[in-house]
């Protein structure tokens, strides 16, 4: 009798590991295949290649899910990524964030001005830098080695009244061009972010 309660329980255990491992290989697919729909625009594991995509590895999950939410609302305006985030679950959205937010950013050399990322990074560290860190823990999203071309259509977006997603940024920008009258400034500080490696 007890040896077939022993059985009965070591089958019962086994029964219970096979199924664990099949859902988390199930799981496991699932996320390959949502990754795998995101790469060919936002390259390998989401360090960009193309100048007017930008990267998404090491993006925060909160701001990958808000962004993906916005886009899907018409909040934040995008080119087809509104029709591509329809398509999927807040769940979906939620598994590619925590695979996008492990990756490490891969920042690929971009040609810049010298003179004015000079400018630039101090213009950063005066504007910027309290938001967008370049080194060390950053409250949203990395811009050091984004594209120039995708940041330029952001900022633009920003600039009229496109994007409502951030109102935060929207002011900042404001303050940034009052502050500074000048368009070559909104430039260098492009130059500064492409510098960065």
């Amino acid at each position: 009798m007890h040896l077939l309660k022993y059985i009965l329980l070591l089958i019962t255990g086994l029964m219970v590991t096979l199924m664990v491992s099949a859902i988390e290989r199930n799981t496991a697919a699932q996320v390959s295949m949502l990754v795998n729909t995101c790469v060919g625009c936002h390259g390998n594991d989401g360090s960009s290649v193309g100048p007017a995509t930008p990267s998404i590895a090491g993006m925060r999950k909160p701001l990958f899910i808000k962004a993906m939410q916005d886009m899907k609302t018409g909040k934040r305006p995008s080119t087809i990524m509104g029709l591509v985030a329809k398509g999927y679950t807040d769940e979906e959205i939620e598994m590619m964030a925590d695979f996008f937010s492990k990756q490490k950013l891969v920042r690929y050399t971009q040609n810049f001005d010298h003179e004015k990322a000079e400018r630039g990074k101090e213009l950063h560290k005066q504007y910027c830098d309290g938001c967008h860190k370049i080194e060390g823990r950053t409250l949203f999203n990395t811009l050091a080695g984004q594209w120039v071309p995708y940041l330029k259509v952001r900022l633009s977006d920003f600039r009229n009244n496109n994007d409502t997603s951030s109102s935060m940024m929207t002011s900042a920008l404001e303050y940034f061009i009052f502050h500074n009258n000048s368009e070559e400034s909104l430039d260098d500080l492009l130059h500064f972010y492409a510098s960065q490696k």
